[in-house]
């Protein structure tokens, strides 16, 4: 989560995690990412370092898929008895 304050009308708001990987994607090759302020409509300049630190705390819940293919490997292997 990134908390922004607006430089023209300094209200602060909290883009959502969707808004956040668009901007990154539209800012590659750039230092900076346009946040848009959805009050009064200006851009203003977050560092992409920023932006990624923000959604690298976003975890996503794995897919059903995923969840069984782990349980799979997670489990022991029963002992094999030598006699």
């Amino acid at each position: 989560m990134l908390a922004v304050t607006c430089d023209k009308c300094r209200r602060r708001f909290t883009p959502t995690d969707e808004e956040l990987q668009g901007y990154l994607r539209q800012a590659e090759g750039k230092k900076y990412a346009l946040v848009l302020c959805p009050h009064c409509g200006k851009g203003n300049k977050i560092a992409l370092a920023r932006l990624a630190q923000a959604l690298s705390g976003v975890r996503r819940a794995p897919a059903p898929a995923e969840q069984a293919a782990a349980g799979e490997q997670a489990a022991p292997a029963e002992p094999t008895q030598t006699e």
